[in-house]
């Protein structure tokens, strides 16, 4: 996929998991300032939707009990009406890159 998108696979994932429901940091190992370049390069560009359903699913495993218990399919039988579970908040915006 990362190929696909001409993106390097450390991009993608970056990308993906940053933007993934209840996440809130994604935190990226680095070895040099250029693989430092290339992990932070994951937060210029949008994932087209087909990409995050394909990495999505790919990464969907089988949760079985007492695990279930923390699908947002499960939580939101138990949490109040009209809240949601693992979505990030409203007004939410990718953080700001300081390269100085």
């Amino acid at each position: 996929m990362a190929a696909d998108l001409g993106r390097p696979m450390a991009q993608v994932a970056v990308n993906w998991a940053a933007n993934r429901p209840g996440i809130g940091a994604v935190i990226v190992g680095a070895s040099s300032p250029a693989q430092l370049d290339t992990n932070l390069g994951a937060l210029g560009f949008d994932l087209p939707p087909e990409a995050r359903q394909r990495l999505d699913e790919a990464s969907d495993p089988a949760v079985n009990p007492p695990y279930s218990m923390f699908t947002p399919r499960y939580q939101s039988r138990i949490v109040s009406p009209g809240l949601s579970v693992g979505d990030k908040p409203a007004g939410y915006a990718p953080p700001l890159v300081n390269r100085a």
